[in-house]
This record gives C-alpha cells, structure tokens and sequence, in this order.
C-alpha cells in the first residue's frame, strides 16, 4: 500500500549515464547516453544526470522486498520545479514551462 511519503516523491526512472567512446583522431571523449536506472545499476555506471534538464541526480538503489524499486530524485528543488519530470514542476499551477538546469551535469 502506498503511504503519503511515497506519493509524495519523484521517482525518475531512465537517466543518462556518462559513457565515452573512442574519437576519430584517437583518444576518447565522453557522451551521455539513456539508460533505464535499473539497467545502469547492473552496469555499474557512477555518473547520472536527469534525461530532462541534465541536472545532479540522488540515485536510491533497492535492496529488500517491500522496498520501492530503484529510482532517481533531482538534488535540487530549482531543477524539479523547472524539470518537465520533476515533482514540484508537475504540482505547479502557475502555468511555468520547463527549462535545463540552472547547473548541468557535464
């Protein structure tokens, strides 16, 4: 049964996660890439950022039965008031259109 806790959370689901791939010239740069978080666990990948706005993710892994499955929160409350998947953006009424975070993950 959910509680009003769990109602009251984000639960961001597909993030990017920082990969790098080999560049024409040699060496190698970095990409982001969408990814289901569950997946990105079971990969092990350590660098996470909202596929929406690109802002810093809280990942939330899950361990036991009971447990809400795995997920993501913005940090910040400015990127999930702005984010089109953040919580408080989704509650607002004041009609705000969505926008990228103020600090992006790179």
């Amino acid at each position: 049964m959910a509680t009003k806790v769990d109602k009251d959370r984000e639960k961001i689901l597909q993030v990017e996660v920082k990969r790098r791939r080999v560049k024409a010239g040699g060496g190698y740069e970095p990409f982001w890439k969408l990814k289901d978080l569950d997946v990105a666990l079971v990969d092990e990948d350590t660098e996470f950022r909202c596929k929406d706005c690109g802002g810093a993710l809280k990942v939330f892994k899950s361990h036991k039965a009971g447990v809400p499955v795995a997920h993501a929160e913005h940090k910040e409350r400015a990127d999930s008031e702005y984010c089109a998947t953040g919580l408080h953006f989704k509650k607002a009424t004041d009609g705000r259109e969505p926008r990228p975070s103020a600090h992006p993950v790179e």
